[in-house]
């Protein structure tokens, strides 16, 4: 008989100014330092696995490359744990959707999509691969607008080797933006019946299959699917794309 791997209960920990834990991630926790700030720091304070901490090198540097963009979480500087970020108030795209009622208008939606699509434009103006967009890292400012966050992807050099560890392209960045896009137009991710995490596999043949909903009638649909079947050769052509739907939509 199979014996259950036992779960794992990693406890918050409070590193110097950290008021409390507002989010956390796959290995990190992010701590609230004052109402324009956060720490995000990795959840084992003593041991610090090297994949952690290589991780928040990874991002530090790349935070580096990108500079300060207003489609970009902006880099405060360095704590002696972590990273100090800026503090996005209204939390996640995943979030802020799951927990609206009534949704938000569409046409407030497209000029997200717009937003997430531009931030993706700009890093890959960078030569930096995220790897790992979603609705969860794209996160609402206090003005309601999208910023990008958790880069601990990839660096190209301007040959186009690679620089920093992550594995990934950008036709898989501009994949990633699809299914973003659908979960900011919908209020949900592609496939809703299936979990993403016990299902994964079904997911991933449904995509290969091309397997997708009907997104003609869905505003920005056009844009979603072209992202889905690699067809756009930059993340800047979805940026034309979704001007154009947010330009037709308001007339």
């Amino acid at each position: 008989m199979e014996v259950p791997e036992p779960d794992i209960i990693i406890h918050a920990w409070y590193p110097r100014g950290v008021k409390r834990v507002i989010a956390s991630g796959s290995n990190s926790f992010i701590g609230l330092i004052d109402e324009n700030t956060v720490l995000k720091y990795p959840q084992l304070p003593l041991e610090k696995p090297p994949g952690q901490l290589i991780g928040l090198g990874v991002e530090e540097q790349i935070f580096g490359v990108l500079g300060q963009h207003r489609r970009i979480i902006g880099f405060l500087g360095k704590h002696e744990e972590g990273l100090l970020l800026e503090h996005m108030p209204n939390g996640s795209a995943a979030e802020y959707l799951y927990n609206a009622d009534p949704q938000p208008p569409i046409q407030e939606r497209l000029e997200w999509a717009l937003q997430a699509a531009e931030a993706v434009a700009y890093i890959h103006t960078k030569r930096v691969i995220h790897c790992d967009v979603s609705a969860g890292n794209l996160l609402f400012d206090k003005d309601l607008n999208v910023k990008l966050c958790d880069f601990q992807g990839r660096l190209l050099h301007p040959d186009g080797t690679i620089h920093l560890n992550g594995d990934s392209a950008e036709g898989t960045d501009i994949f990633a933006l699809g299914s973003a896009i659908y979960f900011i137009i919908k209020g949900h991710p592609p496939f809703p019946e299936l979990d993403p995490w016990k299902d994964e596999l079904e997911i991933v043949s449904r995509f290969k299959e091309r397997q997708f909903y009907a997104l003609n009638w869905v505003p920005g649909g056009d844009v979603v699917k072209k992202c889905w079947a690699g067809d756009y050769e930059s993340a800047d052509e979805v940026v034309h794309d979704l001007r154009n739907s947010t330009t037709s939509n308001r007339g």
